[in-house]
């Protein structure tokens, strides 16, 4: 084995009967009786040939590195002086290591990787190093650097790679896709495509001997995913490796891949997330290994999985609400893979399935055995090179959002892969036990994983395209005769977010039919209730059959419950009962949940649904989506969402109902261009028609003549159906369009605070909301600039989920007093989650709500640093009953429909998400305006037995105190979760719509 130059260390074995070791520094061997008696995690054996994982010695002093370049710059005079010269140099440098340096690790066995081994390689095809000027690890390449080395060598292997662009990132940077394969099936593209398409719609076949002829004759359909979470920088540059080695390689077994299998390659997922984290540690990174180094320690917001508007991709497949996963799934449906994997990274060693449990239950038995294949195929090739993983353990596959479960509903075998180097653990990272391990580590294992998959699918071609072909066949099948037979959702009041809805099923392939005419169902289930009644529905109504090839998807996205592993609950309850026996000093094991148990889309939407038993025969037509993303209908393509003005030009005003999300925009919208606008805190009568409470009112004499076109452009732009009212005078009723009950609204001036102790997701679904969806301008500011800032010019400040000791500390007694006599003289304090808690806390007292079970403590402390230091509230004491974290469940709120908070909302129950174990218990001097009542709250999802419920009923979800003129609005939990809880949006934008002009 050939012993790589420079200051590191690995084994050498002189010839493979050798038993001797020794350790090699640049040139000079060191025997074993000099090496460290710490030994080593592994070695070469010279008997089998066999690379495990060794320990490194570290070099890192500046003298040892003097020493060895000297070393090197002599080295090379063979003459007898120059033998002489060399030998001193040697003894100096063992007494220096023996005498001065402790051996201590600084380098992972992969520094002596060789990514090129598998070769020959084409000459032609130029590699990355030679591109960017760095070997693999030694510097973080940028988005600019990553298309400047796929894009040569796509031109020089042209023979064998095809870049397309299939989408765009919200700061325009071009989403591109590699298709590697050999020249023969590149050139038959269409006809492969084609073919895979009739295996996932296997409706489309003449025959089952079609299907067995494509099988046999067509290659797998491979996807590598990379820096999907972007700032996991291992994957990204695994990515360029992985492309060149393909592109390149003209070993036997590599060209055999290229024949039988076609590999989609995505080299940047998520580039704003990788962009922004290599921008920052390459301007500050010194290479230092130290955990604590200012390099592996990112200030707020740089060093994120998640995109420009901190959004996460790697959960936002459940609802695609971002650019880039809409993208993503249009490029994967017009490919349909077989196998998915998803390169994630920085875990203690190399994860690989199996999966953890729970694993999605829409899922078929065969997946498992897949898992297994390919964890099988991915263990082998690591053993080889001794190194350490692990499968199962912590990563489950049950949340249907991530990149390898939504691929799994779809037919594909996917995985996510998790390697240990690079990331926020840079150049280089100290383990805890003194191993060091690097960002080439990561790199390689990245490599060697994807290669492995690769090869793995090859070797199982055909019985892969049959489980694909199997998956799809039998969803339609099952999805005929299961007892789940279709799903059936309502426009309401609402078919704007309904229609949001069908899109987000339309953008995962799922078949979606709006009835034509009225039907019925003999068994139909409501979501809110869980009651089984006949049921009839109007026209009008959206239809999603089970009998069809997304039926798994379908079925994992709109089901009211996901069912949980029993075995996996088990596990879970007994993990309580070892902690409840435990003492307060004694630590406590984890529970296993790795994300939210339940989603349900049409819960979260606030759409009314229904599952049905049966599936009678109704005229109906198929959806589709435009160019733009709205839903239209496949026939005529007209969309099945319109606004504008009803009643011609108005003389009075002009008004619109409060009951929809898009309601919410156009109100924004017309304050945001400055007219004048307000809203009906009564039930109101204009021009013989009745409006429902918060009926918003553009009053023609407070408005400029343009007003009439602008609001019919906006009411179309925005799918809002606008009255024209041409008399102000009130037939019958109290309220008419002049009533004192009409109250004038603001263009609030808005801050949301950012920075050191918020949830950065939090304010990213604020950000995105605010910016997207309602076009509300607003002011990030941290709160070192709040200090500075003349709070008294914002009308509202907006505190996200975070960290409420962190806040405390950073907010201090001084900032503390501010944001009290501020809302005394008019400002709206709004507090989301761990900010809501923040307002409840003893030196902070800005409501007299209370969170349930916690205990006064000691104020967190102020000052500089403080914030970086304080800690959030999490020991579990010996005191009543405190509530145990719920992971994510959907239960039913009870709506106080008298409050200018709930405008828009008439239902008396609401379904909303528990993600926490904070519980707010009533406010003493507010309205406690969305609660918890009795003990039938649970809709979806895992709550604790004897706990959850007892506890959270009586509590409140949203408090509204009054204090001196101003607001404080308290939110126990995030509505804006994720983006898709579009159902609590309007109970959002209510806090800061009306509250600023609430008297």
């Amino acid at each position: 084995m050939k012993a790589r130059i420079g200051p590191y260390v690995r084994w050498r074995s002189r010839n493979a009967r050798h038993r001797s070791r020794h350790v090699v520094i640049g040139r000079i061997i060191l025997p074993p009786n000099v090496q460290s008696k710490q030994g080593f995690e592994g070695s070469v054996n010279p008997l089998k040939g066999q690379t495990t994982r060794a320990r490194s010695v570290s070099l890192a002093r500046p003298k040892m590195h003097r020493m060895i370049r000297e070393h090197r710059r002599g080295a090379g005079a063979y003459s007898s002086g120059g033998r002489a010269l060399m030998r001193r140099r040697f003894a100096m440098l063992v007494s220096g290591l023996l005498l001065t340096s402790p051996l201590v690790p600084c380098f992972a066995a992969t520094d002596a990787f060789d990514f090129y081994a598998r070769g020959p390689y084409r000459p032609s095809v130029p590699r990355p190093s030679q591109l960017l000027g760095y070997e693999p690890g030694e510097f973080h390449t940028d988005f600019r650097g990553m298309e400047r080395v796929i894009s040569a060598i796509a031109q020089a292997a042209a023979d064998r790679v095809r870049v397309i662009e299939y989408g765009q990132s919200y700061e325009r940077r071009p989403l591109r896709l590699l298709i590697i394969s050999s020249p023969e099936n590149l050139n038959r593209l269409d006809e492969i495509r084609a073919r895979i398409q009739k295996l996932a719609d296997p409706r489309r076949l003449g025959s089952p001997d079609e299907a067995a002829e494509i099988i046999r004759t067509t290659p797998v359909i491979v996807w590598l995913n990379y820096a999907n979470d972007g700032n996991e920088s291992a994957a990204f540059e695994a990515a360029m490796q992985v492309a060149y080695h393909l592109a390149a390689s003209e070993e036997p077994r590599t060209r055999e891949l290229l024949e039988r299998a076609i590999i989609l390659l995505n080299p940047a997922h998520n580039p704003e997330s990788h962009e922004r984290f290599v921008a920052w540690y390459n301007a500050v990174a010194v290479g230092a290994e130290d955990r604590f180094a200012y390099e592996h320690n990112a200030p707020w917001g740089l060093s994120t999985n998640n995109n420009h508007y901190q959004i996460d991709l790697n959960r936002d497949a459940l609802a695609s609400t971002q650019v880039e996963t809409q993208a993503l799934m249009r490029a994967y449906l017009q490919w349909n893979p077989q196998v998915f994997v998803d390169h994630h990274g920085q875990t203690t060693t190399f994860f690989f399935p199996p999966a953890a449990a729970p694993v999605n239950a829409n899922l078929p038995k065969a997946y498992h055995e897949w898992m297994d294949i390919f964890g099988r195929g991915n263990a082998e090739a690591f053993d080889r090179h001794g190194w350490a993983y692990f499968v199962r353990d912590v990563f489950d596959l049950f949340y249907p959002g991530y990149w390898d479960s939504w691929p799994s509903l779809n037919g594909a075998i996917g995985m996510t892969y998790e390697t240990d180097g690079g990331g926020s653990r840079g150049l280089r990272w100290e383990r805890e036990d003194g191993a060091v391990v690097t960002l080439r580590d990561g790199i390689a294992k990245h490599f060697v994983a994807s290669l492995a998959t690769v090869e793995t699918a090859v070797r199982h071609r055909e019985r892969l395209l049959q489980y694909f072909y199997d998956f799809k066949r039998t969803a339609i099948e099952e999805g005929a005769r299961g007892p789940m037979r279709r799903f059936v959702l309502l426009p309401g009041n609402d078919p704007g977010r309904a229609a949001e809805l069908v899109a987000t099923l339309l953008r995962a392939g799922i078949e979606v039919q709006r009835a034509q005419e009225a039907f019925s169902s003999r068994a139909a289930y409501d979501y809110m209730s869980k009651k089984m009644t006949a049921r009839s529905f109007p026209a009008g109504s959206f239809i999603v059959d089970l009998a069809q090839p997304q039926m798994r998807l379908a079925k994992a996205l709109l089901e009211p419950e996901a069912q949980l592993d029993p075995e996996f609950v088990r596990r879970q309850l007994q993990i309580r009962e070892r902690n409840e026996r435990r003492g307060k000093n004694v630590p406590k094991e984890r529970y296993e949940f790795y994300d939210v148990t339940a989603w349900s889309l049409p819960l979260a939407f606030g759409v009314e649904a229904y599952w049905t038993e049966d599936a009678p025969r109704v005229r109906s037509v198929s959806l589709t989506l435009d160019e733009t993303g709205g839903v239209i209908t496949s026939d005529d393509r007209q969309p099945i969402v319109s606004g504008g003005v009803t009643g011609g030009r108005a003389t009075s005003a002009y008004l619109f109902t409060y009951e929809t999300n898009a309601a919410a925009r156009l109100a924004f919208a017309l304050l945001k261009e400055g007219y004048k606008i307000a809203v009906s805190t009564r039930p109101l009568r204009a021009d013989g028609r009745d409006f429902p409470r918060g009926t918003l009112v553009v009053p023609i004499e407070r408005n400029p003549e343009s007003v009439h076109e602008r609001i019919a452009a906006l009411a179309r732009e925005c799918g809002v159906t606008v009255y024209a009212a041409s008399s102000a005078y009130t037939d019958r009723g109290d309220t008419g369009i002049g009533s004192p009950s009409v109250l004038p609204l603001r263009r609030p001036k808005i801050v949301v605070i950012v920075g050191e102790g918020v949830s950065v997701t939090s304010y990213g679904a604020i950000w995105f909301l605010f910016e997207r969806r309602f076009g509300i301008p607003f002011i990030p500011m941290t709160l070192a600039s709040l200090h500075r800032a003349d709070i008294f010019r914002y009308d509202v400040i907006l505190f996200p989920d975070g960290n409420p000791a962190a806040y405390q500390a950073a907010l201090g007694d001084r900032g503390v007093e501010r944001l009290k006599r501020w809302v005394n003289e008019g400002g709206v304090l709004i507090g989301i989650g761990g900010a809501a808690e923040l307002f409840t806390r003893k030196g902070v007292e800005l409501t007299t709500a209370r969170v349930l079970g916690a205990e006064e403590e000691t104020p967190a402390p102020s000052g500089p640093g403080a914030a970086a230091s304080a800690q959030p509230q999490t020991a579990e004491r010996a005191t009543p009953p405190r509530p145990l974290p719920v992971p994510g469940a959907i239960v039913r709120a009870t709506v106080d429909r008298h409050h200018v908070l709930t405008f828009g909302y008439d239902a008396e129950h609401l379904p909303v998400l528990v993600n926490s174990a904070r519980f707010l218990a009533r406010s003493r001097d507010g309205a406690n305006v969305v609660t918890f009542e009795g003990k039938d709250l649970h809709l979806s999802g895992f709550i604790w037995p004897n706990n959850t419920v007892e506890l959270l009923s009586g509590t409140a979800y949203l408090i509204h105190e009054p204090t001196g003129r101003g607001h404080v609005i308290l939110y126990a939990q995030d509505p804006n979760f994720r983006l898709f809880w579009q159902g609590l949006t309007r109970l959002f934008l209510n806090s800061v719509l009306f509250a600023p002009s609430m008297r």
